[in-house]
């Protein structure tokens, strides 16, 4: 089968099983997700650098792994809340929330920053702690797929390339236990691969 038929395919499978999760099983996994972020990986980063994280986190829209329990916490601890909107052509920008309340119906109906929140220089970009990247299926080598749109492709791109990679970024995700497979997900050569995932049942670093 060729790659992006494979992935097609896992994309189309991850959809239906995803939607078929119950919505209080959702809660609770991403829930217990956000909490493991927090004590796993947040606070104890927090604590060796000595202060607030700048964390970059998407608005969960639909069935996906819900990200408010982890936007709520950051924001309560003092952290630069990053959100992502989308623009034109694919364009990702990243803007900076005060509180939920800045936070509006936009492309599609998610939820994203108003149009009075600042946005994020790219020049800007290395200083992120956290990312936080939505997908629909994580194996345990960091590969991640999405909905094909490359939209974190090529912001994650834009981050890597305009510092030549230096940046001490950690990419991770929020993840429901079925949205864990077992087997490796196809990758392309732009594909990024994630740091860590955290799961209900505890944080799962890549080596």
């Amino acid at each position: 089968m060729e790659l992006a038929d494979a992935k097609k395919e896992l994309r189309q499978r991850m959809l239906k099983l995803r939607a078929q999760i119950p919505d209080d099983v959702r809660r609770e996994q991403s829930a217990e997700a956000a909490r493991h972020a927090e004590q796993a990986l947040l606070e104890p980063l927090r604590q060796r650098r000595g202060g607030s994280l700048k964390v970059s986190c998407y608005v969960s829209f639909g069935d996906e792994p819900h990200t408010r329990p982890l936007i709520e916490s950051c924001l309560s601890r003092g952290d630069q809340v990053l959100v992502p909107k989308i623009g034109a052509e694919r364009h990702l920008s990243l803007h900076e929330l005060s509180a939920e309340a800045d936070l509006v119906p936009g492309t599609w109906g998610i939820m994203e920053p108003a149009k009075h929140t600042a946005i994020w220089p790219e020049s800007r970009y290395k200083e992120i702690d956290v990312m936080i990247i939505p997908g629909l299926a994580f194996d345990l080598n960091g590969g991640r797929i999405g909905f094909g749109g490359g939209y974190y492709d090529r912001l994650i791109d834009r981050m890597m390339s305009g510092h030549d990679g230096n940046t001490h970024v950690i990419l991770g995700a929020l993840a429901l236990k079925d949205l864990i497979i077992p087997e490796e997900i196809p990758m392309e050569a732009h594909d990024f691969r994630l740091a860590v995932l955290f799961g209900p049942d505890g944080p799962i670093y890549m080596n």
